[in-house]
């Protein structure tokens, strides 16, 4: 009898000492907490949960999976991290197309963060809850079109790109003056979005991945 009490115990202890389950509000809410940290009170209330945040876990059979956080009231499994749990960007004064709004709060299986969150890809002025020191898209354009560019087969495009050294944003502006099926030739300016200064003024040729003549 005492025998057969003693195994259900170790059952029982490897059974609770291996299941690190977590309820799945704790982790949003802890990964909430380490982002309202990083960006403060302002400018948190504009971020939301990304779709594909999930957590890793480790199943009694010892594999690892992954599950997306917003389901189920309970993890599942050994909790091991939330490296890939994120949240979206969606501001009024940055909503530019083609620029990264996703931040991640990476976890440890303990919910304590793995590194420091990154956001040195949100403008200045959003960290600093100020209104936007950024010149409009009108006003970039009247600075593009006093650049005296060549003569384009097509339209003139332009986004925002942003300087992982620098840490700075520019506009990248591509005039194009030759074009086949894998390549083109382009005239392209930098352009500091603040100041309106063309930071270059070169002319590449911007090859298409994956293509063959």
């Amino acid at each position: 009898m005492k025998r057969t009490l003693t195994i259900l115990i170790l059952i029982l202890t490897c059974e609770l000492s291996f299941s690190q389950t977590y309820l799945t509000s704790e982790v949003i809410e802890k990964a909430e907490f380490y982002l309202k940290e990083a960006v403060g009170d302002s400018l948190f209330k504009y971020f939301e949960l990304g779709h594909n945040s999930d957590y890793k876990y480790q199943t009694k059979t010892g594999k690892y999976k992954w599950r997306d956080i917003s389901k189920g009231k309970k993890t599942k499994g050994k909790f091991i991290d939330g490296k890939h749990i994120n949240f979206v960007l969606n501001h009024p004064d940055f909503q530019y197309p083609y620029t990264r709004k996703t931040v991640y709060v990476e976890l440890d299986s303990n919910l304590n963060l793995i590194r420091e969150v990154y956001v040195d890809q949100i403008p200045k002025f959003l960290l600093r809850n100020e209104p936007s020191d950024w010149l409009t898209e009108n006003k970039i354009d009247s600075i593009i079109e006093l650049q005296n560019l060549k003569k384009s087969i097509e339209p003139i495009s332009k986004r925002l790109e942003f300087d992982t050294i620098t840490k700075d944003y520019y506009w990248i502006v591509f005039n194009t003056l030759y074009k086949e099926k894998c390549f083109s030739d382009e005239e392209i300016l930098h352009i500091n979005p603040v100041s309106g200064i063309v930071l270059k003024h070169f002319e590449e040729r911007q090859r298409k991945m994956h293509c063959y003549e």
